[in-house]
């Protein structure tokens, strides 16, 4: 060899690394150059001169010591990476492969894969292929095994292949020799179809970004039962239907594309595993509610899933419109629900018949089992009506207030009841002495008065306590009773016919929690997931309802007692709109004042705030300044 040195110093390089090139921990990078300097090296030294030890001189030992080594550590590599030759060469020689017995990934980066011969030998142990930068057509390498121009073979042991940033147009028969394909990187070519992807049963990984796609390719057969991992990024997609069979698909990666509508979405709610999906530079991203109307075409069981939506996971509001618009999931129910009334149906008619026992003697005769008597009902009671009677006969001789005099003791006989004194809560002058009194009856008049009095309150506030014992709440007396400024939530549909925003608590404004409704009467704050109304607010009670300092920020101030409802901040994103809505439905009031010195009519404007009300000092009249006025 003619540079002895250099094959040393390479020797020397390897040396501390062979042992990560031999177990396959570490890649053995060569270029063109070097690796036609050491095929002629191994070519010029055949086995026998290299293990021969006749004659050798010192130089000549060593050099043979490094060729024994960089023989054994080209055989025995797992890892190869072939670079182009820095120095600008334009001749291309044919680059043999043979001598790597034990090869088993394979990287060739901008070097033509046709002057690469020895690849037809290592095909049956290939488990990764990388070609960049050097293709025109998968069947060069799949199908021609580049400089070797074989026929096509299958690649029983290939697992992984990346063939990006090449010139590929169009997808050949080749990729039929790899059936145990897993993972496969067609980035950055020029591909307008991916329904190549049919012929891979075992694909678990696929990348097509940057390419030149329109819509996803139509997965079917087996594939779609072991996809996981699909990126098509940077094309041109517009069409999703080819997504409905891949129910075992868990990331997605469609930014960069063509999707206009929302409605385009309605194929993802067929992926029940996904927990990943990125919709990043398309049309749909920068709807002012992206996130929760997409969230409303993922699949319900991604409620249940850490879902991430454009590398952001969902919070729990954004988790509750999952499934709201799945298409598979109406019909699942309908059928469900027939099917478990067709068993229903069928278990009750299944169900077995009372059957009756008989016993056949020898006489072949039948003899039933007797007959049970019916039970007889006890006739009904008469005594009822007879009290009747006796109630209607005493109304007739003592008239309609006949309970409430001494006639009383006389019902007391007719219902059996045990005779008591009767406590008149009008006592007549004829029948004081049948009043129980708690004092002496040597008492005089007045004492006699003032307990009659006292037994009165009591009875009244006894009937008061049992009334509202009775009506499972209790009045406070010694406390003023308030009345209620807000109205009671309500759900009811009139609470809806009004004009909806999307509102935000959040300066940032970028998730809607709230929804307002405006009506021609009131103000409703409802959660826009549950639609359930927060608060409620009478229009006459507004005072202010102005556009804040902040972008998209609306200030409101209530005249109510309550001090949690006497202000809202929203962030809305058509603020003009809302508050010209409000504000037009606010009425100021006036109310008409007469002069009673000058007899002078005038008006003001009654102020909605009840605190500038109050603290309002006397009208006066506008002419004499007289404050001797009145509301007309």
């Amino acid at each position: 060899m003619s540079e002895p040195c250099l094959l040393s110093k390479v020797a020397e390089l390897l040396r501390p690394v062979s042992k990560d090139v031999f177990n396959g921990k570490g890649k053995l990078c060569l270029s063109t150059l070097y690796l036609q300097k050491l095929n002629s090296a191994f070519d010029e030294h055949v086995p026998e001169d290299l293990s021969s030890s006749f004659n050798v001189t010192d130089t000549k030992a060593h050099l043979q010591r490094d060729l024994h080594f960089l023989l054994d550590l080209v055989t025995g590599t797992v890892a190869l990476k072939l670079t182009p030759d820095l120095i600008g060469n334009e001749e291309q020689h044919e680059i043999s492969l043979g001598r790597f017995g034990n090869l088993k990934a394979l990287e060739i980066h901008k070097i033509d894969v046709k002057t690469i011969t020895g690849i037809q030998k290592l095909r049956p142990q290939i488990q990764e292929l990388t070609n960049v930068h050097n293709l025109g057509c998968l069947g060069d390498v799949l199908d021609k095994c580049g400089g070797d121009m074989s026929q096509g073979h299958l690649w029983s042991e290939l697992k992984k292949a990346n063939f990006s940033h090449n010139h590929i147009t169009e997808i050949d028969n080749s990729l039929e020799w790899t059936p145990w394909l897993v993972t496969l990187d067609l980035s950055h070519n020029q591909l307008k179809s991916a329904d190549f992807v049919n012929t891979l049963p075992n694909l678990k990984h696929l990348n097509v970004s940057f390419n030149k796609l329109d819509k996803v390719p139509k997965f079917k057969g087996q594939i779609c039962k072991r996809l996981q991992v699909l990126i098509l990024s940077n094309n041109f997609v517009e069409d999703l239907t080819g997504l409905i069979n891949l129910s075992t698909l868990l990331q997605l990666d469609l930014s960069q594309n063509c999707l206009m509508d929302h409605n385009s979405l309605m194929s993802i709610a067929h992926l029940p595993s996904l927990y990943f999906l990125n919709l990043q530079g398309n049309p749909v991203y920068f709807h002012p509610h992206h996130r929760n109307t997409t969230c409303q075409y993922l699949n319900k069981n991604t409620a249940t899933l850490n879902f991430v939506l454009n590398n952001i996971p969902l919070n729990k509001a954004e988790k509750s419109f999952a499934g709201s618009r799945h298409p598979i999931t109406q019909s699942s129910l309908s059928s469900s629900n027939d099917s478990s009334l067709n068993s229903l149906e069928n278990s009750v008619n299944e169900r077995q018949r009372r059957v009756r026992n008989v016993t056949i003697q020898e006489g072949h005769s039948v003899v039933a089992e007797p007959k049970k008597t019916p039970v007889s009902t006890p006739k009904p009671s008469t005594v009822h009506l007879e009290m009747k009677k006796q109630v209607e006969q005493l109304r007739k001789e003592y008239g309609d207030t006949w309970l409430y005099r001494h006639s009383g003791v006389i019902f007391q006989d007719v219902l059996g009841f045990e005779k008591s004194t009767v406590l008149s809560s009008t006592p007549s002058e004829n029948h004081l002495g049948d009043l129980y009194f708690a004092k002496n009856e040597a008492s005089n008049d007045s004492g006699l008065f003032e307990t009659a009095k006292e037994e009165q309150t009591t009875t009244d506030a006894k009937e008061n306590f049992e009334t509202a014992e009775d009506s499972d709440f209790f009045i406070s007396h010694d406390e003023p009773a308030v009345e209620e400024e807000e109205e009671p939530l309500s759900d009811d549909d009139d609470a809806f016919n009004g004009e909806m925003f999307y509102a935000a608590t959040g300066s940032d404004g970028k998730e809607c929690d709230l929804c307002l409704i405006v009506t021609e009467t009131h103000l409703s704050e409802r959660d826009s997931v549950s639609v359930k109304e927060k608060a409620r607010w009478n229009l006459n009670v507004v005072i202010s309802c102005e556009v804040g300092s902040l972008p998209n920020e609306i200030q409101i101030t209530f005249d109510t007692m309550r001090k949690d409802r006497q202000s809202r901040t929203y962030y809305i994103e058509d603020t003009e709109k809302f508050v010209n809505l409000v504000q037009s439905k606010i009425v100021n009031e006036k109310i008409d004042y007469q002069c009673m010195k000058c007899n002078e009519s005038f008006s003001r404007t009654k102020s909605r705030d009840r605190r500038e009300r109050e603290s309002e000092s006397s009208v006066v009249c506008p002419k004499c300044q007289s404050i001797h006025v009145i509301e007309v």
